[in-house]
């Protein structure tokens, strides 16, 4: 498990009702993070769209992960954040959902 790892640290930062995505001190723990020694950082995020894209100034690398089946309704919500997006990945699919993950990747790749 990564969190009993002994070379990770594992922290929540709720991010209070900023906008955006992220905690105010989100990027200085990043830093923090780094010069510590830590090579590798993830910054997860929750219920980002359109206007919450400040993540990309503080990461390498956006990875936006979405859930089959979202449609163009879920492309029209999370458009800005898309568009940044290193790589996007269709989760959850596995099961009954493998066609449904199937279908929003192919969405996806033709947008």
């Amino acid at each position: 498990e990564l969190s009993r790892h002994d070379r990770a640290f594992v922290r929540p930062s709720p991010n209070r009702g900023t906008l955006g995505g992220l905690a105010a001190y989100t990027n200085d723990a990043v830093t923090l993070c780094q010069s510590a020694g830590y090579e590798l950082v993830l910054v997860e995020t929750v219920g980002l769209g359109q206007s919450e894209i400040e993540i990309c100034e503080g990461v390498d690398m956006l990875l936006l992960l979405v859930p089959p089946g979202g449609g163009d309704s879920l492309q029209g919500a999370k458009k800005g954040i898309v568009e940044l997006a290193s790589m996007l990945v269709v989760n959850k699919a596995d099961g009954n959902l493998l066609p449904a993950a199937r279908t929003t990747a192919a969405d996806y790749e033709a947008a």
